[in-house]
């Protein structure tokens, strides 16, 4: 008799696996917006349809994937271990506020920090990107030059 129970158990979660699996799964976004029942309460979220796309999976809109070579612009490089980090990050902020379309990439090489942004495909692209960088920040133009680097795409 147990052996029966045990047998029919075991057909019984293998199917209510398989047709979970098969069910339309809701992500979080999806569930946090379902009317709740009893108070009719529901949350509104506004954001970039991107975040979405990631936290879901899918790639749609979004970069493919894998590298090739390229370029960068480079922004900020230093070995002034007292200050680089801080200044790497502080610079990374900034950059993030005023190009975020861009990839920024902080970088740490013994003994260097270094703060890159952009993964162009030609040269001709990082330098007009170079020069409209530095017109936003024209502090930053000592530093800021074009370097070749593996880049996402």
């Amino acid at each position: 008799m147990k052996r029966y129970s045990l047998v029919t158990f075991l057909i019984i979660s293998t199917l209510l696996i398989f047709a979970q699996d098969g069910a339309k799964k809701k992500n979080i976004f999806e569930a946090m917006q379902t009317t709740d029942s009893t108070s009719g309460a529901f949350v509104k979220i506004h954001q970039d349809e991107r975040i979405e796309k990631v936290v879901s999976g899918t790639k749609s809109g979004l970069k493919t994937g894998g590298t090739a070579n390229g370029y960068r612009v480079q922004v900020f490089s230093s070995n002034v271990q007292r200050v680089a980090k801080t200044e790497a990050f502080r610079i990374e902020r900034e950059l993030r506020s005023a190009f975020p379309d861009q990839e920024i990439y902080v970088n740490y090489t013994s003994p260097f920090w270094k703060v890159r942004i952009g993964d162009f495909k030609t040269l001709q692209e990082a330098q007009a990107f170079r020069e409209e960088l530095i017109n936003e920040f024209p502090s930053l133009k000592k530093e800021t030059y074009t370097v070749k680097d593996k880049i996402n795409i």
